[in-house]
């Protein structure tokens, strides 16, 4: 016998109100489970807008340059 089926009988012998707030459960487990699939999607258009706002108009930098651009503000920070 199935969980669905269990449950079935179980509230076929519960009164009217007792089977109302296993329907309410029911529907707010439901709603959980929908908003939970919902989250975890990135929904369209949401990244849009921020593409290219970090980017530099010129090259991206090499390694040494950004090694070398880091120092140079570490060194003006801790004088």
């Amino acid at each position: 016998m199935t969980a669905a089926e269990k449950l079935y009988e179980l509230i076929q012998a519960l009164p009217e109100s007792q089977v109302n707030e296993v329907l309410n459960f029911a529907e707010f487990l439901h709603q959980k489970q929908r908003n939970i699939s919902h989250s975890q999607t990135i929904p369209p258009g949401t990244l849009t807008g921020l593409r290219g706002i970090a980017k530099r108009p010129e090259a991206a930098p090499s390694d040494p340059e950004l090694q070398a651009e880091y120092t140079d503000y570490l060194t003006q920070k801790y004088q």
